[in-house]
């Protein structure tokens, strides 16, 4: 009686000694308090984040903004552009000769569809321009030839002269204003006769600038360098030369006070620069003092260089007044300094509390991983816990880790990794597929089986077996099942391989050298050497879960395995002297590239099959290696 109540004691006494503590409990306990403790760290954290997402989002809108203004730029200046490309490709192609009736009229049409120019013009070298311009209400007139008298044209033809291929030439000005031009040299038969040129007035860019500045609430403007103005809202809503205010003044006398101050401006860093690219953003004061950009006097200039419309470049950007954001950074900073005090607390709490839940639970999501990958060998058992739920999970987790150990020597360990990590709905379903199948067999082994012991014949074919699945597995595929002593695999489920039929050959190709390799060691083992074929096609193939309500394989069915074990039958016949044969299907060939050497061996009546099928041998070519590492790489 005594000897039978003895082991519960014990039992009871362990439990006592074990005792387990819910983890509810410690969350409970531990994370009320921490919630208490870090509602001022989470309201710092909040508010820096609003600092930090009002500046990032002004470096964000910068860009948007002055991409906006490049894009509408570069669409004005290239429907210029496309102008004279047109009219120097139809002198080209012979469609008008100069000073003609179809030379109007194809700079009357290039001029109707490009909206910014004003005039387009055609020059020769005797300096005699003509062409057709643009009147107020829209109409387009032609211009008499006549030789250009105004030094500044007569200078930018001279220069223009110099050059071969699209240019944007220095401004123009006469009497109906200030232009921008692109010319583009008109060549037939290798020789330059002339110039087609389209005049850009620049009042038409001083109408991108309002626009923007209406649609961003912003001041947008252009500026020739840095130093003179090109286009502004200012002259779009004058008539050029009022108040005394025309294109290309200095800053310094345009009359805008933040625009003169352009030039001292300082570089910000505190708008996030890193994510405007190269938008330049920086601090005007327009009484020269160093002070905060937000305090109300202070402005933000957003700008950009481009190049391309002259000899330097212009800069394309917009101002607008610090005060408008300087308000909310100034309240949310101020609202940080209220929770400094508790997030410090909150993040040494966090940070023990954190420590102590996490290493148990990093142990399980660590071997958890393991598991899924299937790679069942490195999976260690999990250690016991005082926590409750912890260790019963460790217990169910080492008592699943038995069973899964037990059962996956009866499954190929690959195939259920690679379900496992597709992880779609579905994937082991039956359907149709376009795979790569190969089978092989060892040359004569039941013969030799006969002359071996068991055991030897036993542990011979396990190496060999361990062999293929190797390289099988090194390109990607599938070891499908072994029959006997051969072997069936398939590439291209249910992973989506990408040329499986490659995959398959240099897998195919590895095993080669790896009988090779294998057979030498035998020799000086005392082992004896093996002889392998193998076959390989590709076609279609039913894929998935096939069989029984309570046995089902992962497998292929179909025509294409078929005509692949009948193909690693011909290898006997094809190739009886290799020690590694491989014989493919012209379907299989048609897939690989020139790094592959094939050799066809004619067309041979496979069994089952009305039609005869046109059968490859693969090479022991010297690239093998090559081929291999390859595969490793990817």
């Amino acid at each position: 009686m005594e000897s039978s109540t003895e082991p519960v004691r014990f039992v009871r006494s362990a439990e006592k000694q074990r005792r387990r503590i819910p983890v509810a409990a410690i969350m409970a306990l531990s994370f009320g308090a921490l919630v208490l403790l870090s509602i001022g760290g989470v309201l710092a954290l909040t508010v820096w984040a609003n600092v930090r997402n009002t500046l990032d989002l002004l470096g964000a809108q910068s860009t948007l903004l002055v991409d906006a203004m490049e894009d509408s730029l570069r669409a004005e200046m290239g429907q210029a552009e496309g102008a004279v490309n047109g009219v120097s490709r139809l002198y080209a192609d012979s469609e008008f000769e100069i000073d003609d009736n179809r030379m109007t009229a194809a700079l009357s049409g290039a001029l109707a569809g490009a909206r910014p120019a004003t005039a387009m013009l055609i020059c020769t070298p005797d300096v005699v321009c003509r062409g057709v311009a643009r009147q107020a209400d829209g109409r387009i007139e032609p211009l008499l030839a006549e030789a250009e008298k105004t030094p500044q044209m007569r200078a930018a033809l001279a220069e223009r002269s110099k050059s071969e291929g699209l240019v944007w030439g220095s401004f123009v000005t006469n009497e109906h204003g200030l232009f921008a031009n692109v010319s583009m040299p008109l060549v037939r038969d290798g020789v330059a006769q002339g110039w087609v040129i389209a005049a850009v007035e620049l009042h038409k860019l001083s109408e991108i600038t309002r626009d923007l500045s209406s649609r961003f609430g912003t001041h947008a403007f252009i500026l020739d360098g840095e130093d003179r103005i090109i286009a502004d809202q200012r002259l779009a809503d004058r008539p050029v030369g009022s108040d005394g205010i025309r294109p290309l003044m200095p800053l310094s006398a345009y009359g805008d006070p933040v625009l003169a101050a352009y030039p001292s401006r300082q570089a910000g860093d505190q708008f996030g620069n890193g994510r405007t690219r190269d938008v330049e953003l920086s601090e005007i004061n327009v009484d020269g003092e160093d002070r905060n950009w937000w305090n109300g006097d202070g402005y933000v200039a957003i700008t950009r260089q481009i190049s391309g419309y002259g000899a330097e470049p212009w800069t394309i950007g917009a101002y607008f007044q610090g005060s408008e954001i300087g308000r909310e950074v100034e309240r949310v900073v101020g609202s940080a300094m209220l929770g400094l005090g508790a997030m410090a607390a909150a993040v040494i709490v966090a940070i023990l509390l954190g420590r102590r839940l996490s290493r148990p639970i990093g142990q399980i999501a660590g071997q958890a991983t393991r598991v899924a990958n299937f790679d069942l060998d490195d999976v260690e058992p999990l250690p016991r816990s005082r926590v409750k739920e912890l260790d019963e999970q460790a217990l169910a987790f080492n008592a699943m880790l038995v069973g899964l150990r037990a059962f996956s020597t009866y499954i190929p360990r690959s195939l259920v990794a690679k379900l496992v990590r597709s992880g779609e709905i579905g994937v082991a379903e039956p359907h149709e597929a376009i795979v790569t199948v190969m089978f092989t067999d060892i040359v004569g082994f039941t013969t030799l089986s006969e002359e071996l012991d068991v055991t030897v014949a036993s542990d011979l074919l396990n190496r060999h077996f361990a062999l293929l699945c190797r390289a099988i597995d090194a390109h990607g595929g599938t070891v499908d099942k072994f029959l006997g002593d051969g072997m069936m695999a398939f590439f291209g489920a249910p992973d989506r391989l990408k040329g499986h039929a490659a995959a398959a050959v240099r897998a195919a190709i590895q095993i080669r050298h790896d009988i090779a390799a294998d057979n030498k060691a035998a020799a000086a083992e005392g082992r004896p050497a093996l002889r392998v074929r193998i076959g390989i096609h590709t076609g279609p193939v039913v894929v998935g879960n096939i069989g029984a309500s309570d046995r089902v394989n992962y497998t292929i069915i179909g025509d294409t395995v078929n005509v692949s074990q009948r193909l690693e039958g011909m290898g006997k016949e094809l190739a009886p002297q290799e020690e590694t044969a491989i014989a493919i299907s012209a379907e299989t060939a048609s897939r690989l590239d020139e790094r592959f050497e094939v050799t066809s061996a004619g067309l041979h009546r496979l069994r089952g099959r009305g039609e005869p099928v046109e059968v490859f041998l693969v090479g022991d070519v010297g690239e093998s290696v090559a081929l291999r590492q390859q595969a490793g790489a990817a």
